[in-house]
């Protein structure tokens, strides 16, 4: 500005100090700072009757746009604006009259009358105005909002970010003072991400803190703070019940294991064929169950790949039967395919009993041969077939027979899966396919 346009401007002061008595309210004169959205307060005259909506002077203070748009409208295109909702420094809301100040064809300023919203009636068309609707909704939102400029100064905040810091109506508040020792000022400020966020710790609670870059000549970024201290109590009880089932999961498993175990020592001590394959089978029947509850004691959750229990059951017996060289048993998986433990628990005892059959029966006297576990997805059925090329047997005496082993595929299958079995005689061996949803 020039000397003449300050003169001017101190006249129009003068003139406001005279009148104070008729205003009766906080009157100010801002004029616009060059090359920016914002104006500065240069004057401000008290009310004489009744209290001022300010506790300190805003003097020196920027009037921003996104807080008196009318202010910023009238030092820009001149003219009177009546009623206008705005925001003061002190994040108060309140009612402007808004007068241009010209100096020839220039707009100097503006004159800005201020009284408390409470105090003109509230029409229909101010209740659901956006900045009526705004500062309403300010009162209810739970994240702590902080607004600052480039150099991390603290220009303002909502309702909740004062109830979390006590020190903001302090002056020249600095980023630092309130999150510096969480995320440091330079590395907030040099990444320019539009959105970036932490989880910090603040006198015992947990925060999800959220940096905004703002599209504003004043404002820098707004730091926006939600408690998440629920959340992560939530989260350590549920990662704490997780570990117990997990810790429950892996104990189950080395009980079966030890039953195996068991069951292995006893077969050595036997000398009798029928009882050893007994022991073999239910040995190898019990490290079945384990498989499912191995897997669940390594990770979360209670799904499981159910290649991954398969591949467990084809190296126990391959482990089990090593004895028996002439036969190569192999797995063959097309896909990963998730399910719930207690369908790879059955699933694992299905193949742990089709497999056993093939080793104990499909290769007499010695001879070779081969066993293929397969497993894939057909549509939105798991489909599972165990194949050899032994000597295969009678589909008829298959549907008679009373073993305990094929008592638990058909039954399994069935009542367990709600699926099907298919026993199909081939040219050389069996193909056993069961399938389930």
């Amino acid at each position: 500005m020039t000397e003449q346009e300050i003169d001017f401007i101190l006249k129009k002061a003068e003139a406001v100090d005279e009148l104070a008595e008729v205003f009766d309210c906080d009157v100010f004169i801002d004029v616009p700072l060059k090359n920016s959205t914002a104006s500065i307060v240069v004057y401000h005259v008290y009310p004489v009757t009744k209290q001022s909506l300010y506790e300190k002077s805003p003097v020196g203070q920027p009037a921003l746009k996104m807080n008196e748009p009318g202010v910023w409208k009238v030092s820009r295109t001149g003219g009177t604006l009546k009623g206008y909702k705005a925001f003061t420094q002190e994040n108060v809301f309140i009612r402007q009259n808004i007068h241009a100040i010209n100096y020839g064809e220039k707009v100097l300023g503006t004159y800005i009358l201020e009284t408390a919203f409470h105090e003109v009636q509230e029409t229909a068309e101010d209740k659901n105005d956006y900045m009526t609707m705004t500062a309403k909704l300010n009162n209810y939102i739970d994240d702590a909002i902080y607004f600052f400029d480039a150099s991390g100064k603290l220009i303002f905040q909502n309702d909740k970010a004062d109830s979390f810091s006590n020190n903001l109506s302090e002056e020249g508040v600095h980023y630092n003072h309130l999150f510096g020792d969480q995320v440091n000022f330079s590395d907030l400020i040099l990444n320019d991400h539009k959105q970036l966020q932490w989880e910090i710790c603040l006198d015992g609670k947990y925060y999800l803190m959220k940096r905004i870059l703002l599209e504003d000549d004043q404002l820098k970024f707004a730091i926006i703070l939600r408690d998440i201290t629920q959340l992560k109590d939530k989260e350590a009880e549920i990662f704490s019940k997780t570990e117990a089932i997990r810790e429950t999961h892996h104990r189950i498993k080395n009980n079966l294991q030890t039953m195996g175990s068991l069951l292995r020592m006893e077969r050595r001590r036997s000398s009798n064929e029928e009882v050893k394959h007994i022991l073999t089978d239910n040995m190898n029947r019990v490290i079945s169950i384990a498989a499912t509850h191995d897997i669940l004691a390594r990770q979360l959750g209670d799904k499981v790949e159910l290649g991954e229990v398969l591949e467990f059951i084809v190296n126990n017996l391959q482990r089990s039967y090593s004895l028996l060289e002439n036969i190569e048993l192999a797995l063959d998986l097309e896909e990963s395919i998730i399910v719930p433990s207690d369908v790879a628990t059955s699933v694992s005892l299905i193949v742990n009993e089709l497999v056993q059959n093939c080793y104990n029966h499909a290769f007499p006297n010695g001879a070779e041969g081969r066993i293929i576990v397969f497993l894939k997805k057909v549509e939105e059925e798991v489909v599972i077939s165990v194949t050899d090329n032994g000597v295969g047997f009678d589909i008829d005496h298959i549907k008679g027979n009373s073993s305990l082993g094929l008592f638990i595929v058909k039954n399994y299958v069935k009542d367990k899966l709600k699926g099907t079995i298919q026993f199909d005689k081939r040219k050389k061996g069996m193909e056993i396919t069961f399938r389930f949803n």
